[in-house]
């Protein structure tokens, strides 16, 4: 079994306003608390930013890896975004949300 941390979301509504202000600690903070609760993968998804999404997901995979060894499990339809995250990401990330295209 892979559990998969799904707590670092934009749509909820203290991570929306930590990736605004770009808080470190908030998001390494959930990250961590994910990984030791248990999950193999923290994901990350930026969403509700559009136009944003690729720039902010990289930035979720930095401030998680920096916090934590987990991989991430990176989570949008929109293939602009996951390359750019995949960019930055170490080691073997998992893709969650495609879109076909």
């Amino acid at each position: 079994m892979i559990i998969i941390g799904e707590l670092i979301n934009a749509s909820r509504k203290a991570i929306k306003a930590a990736i605004e202000a770009q808080d470190n600690e908030a998001i390494q903070k959930v990250a961590r608390d994910q990984g030791e609760a248990g999950a193999d993968y923290i994901d990350v998804n930026a969403g509700i930013f559009v136009g944003k999404e690729p720039e902010y997901l990289k930035w979720l995979v930095e401030r998680v890896q920096q916090a934590t060894d987990h991989p991430c499990a990176i989570d949008s339809p929109d293939p602009a975004a996951i390359e750019a995250a995949l960019t930055v990401h170490k080691g073997t990330a998992m893709i969650n949300s495609i879109s076909l295209e």
